[in-house]
C-alpha cells in the first residue's frame, strides 16, 4: 500500500478495514480491481464504490469462491424482492404484492444479475429499497412517529448507498421522487420527512465523489451514453420467454389510460401514472434491461385486475389468456421459441417450431368455434388460477436455466471468449518454457 493510499484510506476509515489488496479477476467474474475507483487524483475514471467495497468485504470474510460471491447477489436479490412487495402494495393492491415479487423472481433478466457477482444488483436493490421506503412516507400510511422516523432513516441510508451503487439508478429514483411530488402534492408534514432525508443521503453518498476531485458528471453521462435502446435478437428472445404477462401488461396500460379521463379515485390515478412515469424514466436511462421489470410487473398486474371490467368480450379474454399460457410454455422450453423463429424468419421447419404454432392455431380456431357457454366456463376457471399458475411456471424457467446453465451470451460471444482463453492459456505456457 502507498502512503497516498494509506492516508487515503485512514481518512475514510472504510477501505482501511476491507483493504486495499485487489483480488485476481478468475472466470466467474469477481470485480474486485480498486484501480478505477482509487484514482488519488491520478486517473480520470470512477465508478461508484460500493459494488466493490462489499464484494472485497465479503470475500474477506467468505472466502473467494464461486457459490459464496453468487450468494452475496442473492441476499442482495432477497432484499429486492421483499422491497418490490411493499412496493406493489402501495402502488398496487395488496392482494397482488406477493405475486409481484414472484414474477421479478421468476425473470431470465433478472436471473442473470441476481445469481451473478455483479455490480448492476446493487444499483436496482438501493432503488428499489429507496422506493419502498419513500412511499409510504407519501400516501402518509404510518401511523406512529416512530414508524416514520425509521422509516426515514432508511430511505437516508437507502439513498446514500444507492448514490454509491449505481449513477443512472440514483437519476431514476430523484426523478421518481419529483414527479411522485408533483402529482401527490405531499403535506407540510410529509415533507418534512421525506425531504431531508433524501438531501441528506445524496449528500452523504456525494461526499465521496466529491473528496475524489473526479469528473463526477462528465461519468455520468457516460455511463447513460453506454445505454442500448432498440434491443438484440438475444434481447428479443429472452423477452420473448419472459413474456408471459405481455397480454396482461397490454391490458394494464390501455385500461390505466382510459381511467385517467373518468378516475373516480384520485390515488389509483397518481399510483398507475407513477408507474407509467417510471416505466419510461427507466427505458430513459437504461433501454432495454432489467431496470424495466418492475414497473411492467407492475402494469401487467393492474391489467389482470381490470380485466374483467375493460375486456367484455369472451373470446377475446380467451385469447389473451391462453396467449399468455403459451408464452409461459416457452418460458419453460426456450427451444420453442427458436423453433418458432427459424420457421417464421427462414422456412425452416422442425417440430419445435410447428408445435407453437400449432398452439397459436388452436387459439383463435377455439375462440371462434366453442359455444359462449363453455368460452365463459373456460375463462372463468382459468382466471381464478392464472396468477398462480404463471408464477409456478416462471419459477420452472428460471430453475431449468440455473440447472441446464443457461446463459443469454451469443453463442459467437461465447466461441470468441473460448478462443481468446485458450490464446492466453498458450501464451502464459510459452511464457514458462521460456
Amino acid at each position: 500500500m502507498t502512503k497516498a493510499e494509506e492516508r487515503f484510506s485512514l481518512h475514510w476509515g472504510i477501505l482501511s478495514i476491507f483493504g486495499t489488496t485487489p483480488l485476481e479477476s478468475d472466470s466467474w467474474g469477481a470485480f474486485t480491481d480498486q484501480a478505477p475507483y482509487l484514482s488519488l487524483g491520478e486517473t480520470p475514471f470512477v465508478n461508484p464504490p460500493l459494488p466493490m467495497w462489499g464484494t472485497v468485504a465479503w470475500v474477506k470474510v467468505m472466502g473467494e469462491t464461486l457459490p459464496t460471491s453468487r450468494f452475496l447477489s442473492c441476499i442482495l436479490a432477497m432484499f429486492s424482492l421483499i422491497a418490490m412487495y411493499i412496493i406493489a402494495g402501495n402502488l398496487g393492491t395488496s392482494n397482488h404484492a406477493m405475486y409481484a415479487s414472484g414474477f421479478l423472481a421468476g425473470s431470465l433478466i433478472w436471473n442473470d444479475i441476481a445469481r451473478h457477482a455483479s455490480p448492476e444488483i446493487w444499483g436496482i436493490t438501493f432503488l428499489l429499497i429507496s422506493i419502498a421506503c419513500i412511499l409510504p412516507l407519501f400516501k402518509d400510511s404510518l401511523h406512529s412517529l416512530i414508524a416514520r422516523v425509521l422509516v426515514s432513516i432508511g430511505l437516508t441510508i437507502a439513498c446514500t448507498c444507492l448514490i454509491l451503487s449505481s449513477f443512472s439508478y440514483s437519476l431514476l429514483f430523484m426523478c421518481f421522487a419529483v414527479l411522485y411530488g408533483i402529482l401527490s402534492k405531499p403535506s407540510a408534514q410529509q415533507a418534512r420527512f421525506i425531504i431531508p432525508s433524501i438531501i441528506i443521503g445524496f449528500f452523504i453518498g456525494h461526499a465521496w465523489f466529491l473528496r475524489m476531485d473526479l469528473p463526477y458528471l462528465s461519468q455520468m453521462l457516460d455511463t447513460l451514453k453506454q445505454v442500448h435502446y432498440v434491443p438484440s435478437s438475444m434481447d428479443i428472445q429472452t423477452f420473448i420467454i419472459d413474456a408471459a404477462l405481455m397480454p396482461f401488461f397490454v391490458v394494464g396500460l390501455m385500461s390505466g389510460m382510459q381511467s385517467l379521463f373518468r378516475i373516480k379515485d384520485k390515488q389509483k390515478g397518481i399510483s398507475f401514472m407513477m408507474t407509467c412515469g417510471w416505466l419510461l424514466f427507466a427505458y430513459a436511462f437504461m433501454g432495454f434491461s432489467f431496470g424495466i421489470l418492475p414497473p411492467f410487473i407492475l402494469i401487467a398486474l393492474h391489467g389482470i385486475g381490470s380485466f374483467h371490467g375493460f375486456v367484455s368480450s369472451k373470446r377475446v379474454q380467451w385469447i389473451l389468456i391462453s396467449s399468455s399460457f403459451v408464452i409461459a410454455a416457452f418460458g419453460i422450453a426456450p427451444r420453442l421459441v427458436e423453433g418458432l423463429s427459424l420457421l417464421m424468419n427462414q422456412q425452416i421447419v422442425t417440430v419445435y417450431g410447428i408445435i407453437p404454432l400449432i398452439a397459436i392455431l388452436m387459439i383463435f380456431i377455439s375462440a371462434f368455434i366453442l359455444k359462449s357457454e363453455t368460452l365463459n366456463h373456460l375463462v372463468y376457471t382459468a382466471m381464478h388460477k392464472i396468477i398462480l399458475a404463471l408464477v409456478i411456471s416462471s419459477m420452472i424457467k428460471v430453475a431449468f436455466a440455473n440447472l441446464l446453465g443457461k446463459t443469454r451470451i451469443s453463442p459467437d460471444a461465447l466461441v470468441y471468449m473460448q478462443q481468446k482463453s485458450a490464446i492466453v492459456d498458450s501464451l502464459s505456457d510459452k511464457d514458462a518454457t521460456t
